[in-house]
């Protein structure tokens, strides 16, 4: 509702004025409510900040709990155009002579000639028998070369079929079948004996499947692939040439650059972390007494500074591969002592991070933490953030019930005034009037 408004033009006084300043008395717990609603919401934002950081040391943390990810072993060969090697997480240092005889090789087979792929093949049952197994075609009237190629490359597991073209007039047009699988294992036979009707394919064997034979540290080997993990424990071979008069040294050696660099990772990633930490913890810290903030930095504190109970290697602390807690609650990286430790005890730093058989190293416990406080149904952050966004709701709510006061509170004041300027202006007309009888 609108009301007229003479704005002291009877008194003279300037009554918008006054109104806007007693409506802006009464409004301020509105800015003091608005004030409360910021800081919920820069509350938020730092909660998010931090979670986004604690996911960060999770992350540098997984690359760090399993036998896998901490491998501190390196393959190196004398001829890397013959053999390289991959070293896993079981292979232990030494060295390794061989040398390739043969490579695995993929049986091929290939068909007559056709004039044409669309020439027809006929109609009956093919039957391919791929590592023991045997899978049926049912070959319909009507089915071309092409078709037939088809057929295969969709059905058949292990065996991949393409045609070749060779440009001559005639029967230029040719089935070529491949074995996907190198290795005897791979082998393949296809009989196509029951077709009629067409022109069934006739396959002649144009390159066996043979296994990769090898003679390493002077015992003969057979492998089944030429890519072979199960001939030197813990080594995974890629065989690249077969040279019988050459013989290739593969040196597997302690090489913790790689596992350095994680680990130096998490330090760095955990300083940024608690960085954060000190300077929200701070007076002017947006979660200044926070319940979370305290709660996140005192558990994982904890497993960065408590001995590791229960573990499967002989070391329990985190300074014993020099990581230290410095000021500021920074931990100190020492990268003389962590490579020291490593070359003297590699299982033991090793069982420090990682988990397995029930060991449950560092990498293993800042991932479980983590994984309980970022929990989306119960975790810390999922109940501060819910406690945030009803004191938001409840907050926005009561404003809501502020600014409808202050506009009635507003109206009622303008009322108000409008009504003394119409009086004052009667009052002002009356005396006009009874000073114009004694003119």
């Amino acid at each position: 509702m609108s009301s007229v408004s003479f704005s002291g033009l009877a008194t003279g006084l300037d009554t918008a004025s006054i109104v806007a300043q007693l409506v802006e008395i009464r409004r301020r717990p509105v800015y003091r409510l608005e004030n409360r609603l910021a800081d919920f919401q820069k509350q938020l934002t730092a909660l998010s900040t931090l979670k986004t950081k604690l996911l960060a040391l999770q992350e540098a943390g997984s690359r760090l709990d399993t036998v896998r990810e901490f491998n501190a072993l390196a393959a190196t060969s004398t001829n890397d155009g013959i053999l390289t090697a991959t070293a896993g997480p079981t292979a232990a240092p030494g060295s390794y002579d061989i040398i390739v005889q043969s490579l695995a090789t993929a049986r091929k087979d290939i068909s007559q000639g056709y004039s044409s792929p669309d020439d027809t093949i006929g109609e009956g049952t093919v039957w391919f028998s791929v590592g023991g197994g045997s899978t049926p075609l049912m070959i319909e009237a009507g089915t071309t070369l092409a078709e037939f190629k088809d057929l295969i490359n969709n059905s058949v597991d292990g065996v991949s079929a393409s045609l070749i073209n060779d440009g001559s007039d005639g029967d230029s047009y040719y089935l070529v079948l491949r074995g996907e699988n190198e290795g005897t294992a791979g082998d393949f036979n296809v009989n196509a004996s029951a077709l009629n009707g067409g022109t069934p394919p006739v396959l002649t064997n144009t390159q066996a499947a043979t296994d990769a034979q090898l003679t390493i540290d002077g015992i003969a080997v057979t492998a089944g692939s030429n890519q072979p993990d199960d001939v030197i424990s813990g080594l995974t071979l890629n065989l690249l040439d077969a040279d019988p008069g050459t013989t290739v040294r593969i040196q597997v050696d302690m090489d913790g650059t790689e596992v350095e660099e994680s680990i130096k990772a998490l330090v760095d990633t955990y300083n940024d972390l608690f960085s954060f930490i000190q300077e929200q913890a701070g007076p002017d810290g947006d979660l200044h007494g926070h319940p979370t903030l305290r709660s996140v930095a005192n558990r994982l504190e904890n497993i960065f500074t408590s001995p590791l109970e229960g573990g499967l290697g002989s070391l329990s602390m985190l300074w014993e591969v020099g990581i230290t807690m410095g000021e500021d609650r920074q931990l100190l990286w020492d990268s003389s002592k962590f490579q020291t430790a490593l070359q003297a005890d590699f299982s033991g730093v090793r069982d420090l991070f990682i988990e397995r058989e029930g060991n449950l190293g560092k990498g293993y416990l800042i991932n479980a933490a983590i994984n309980n406080m970022t929990d989306s149904v119960s975790g810390l952050f999922k109940i501060s953030t819910d406690a945030l966004n009803n004191k938001i709701r409840s907050t926005d709510q009561t404003i809501e019930r502020y600014e409808r006061g202050i506009e009635s509170y507003r109206m009622n004041l303008e009322i108000r005034f409008t009504a003394m300027e119409r009086m004052v202006a009667q009052l002002q007309a009356q005396g006009s009037y009874l000073g114009s009888l004694y003119l």
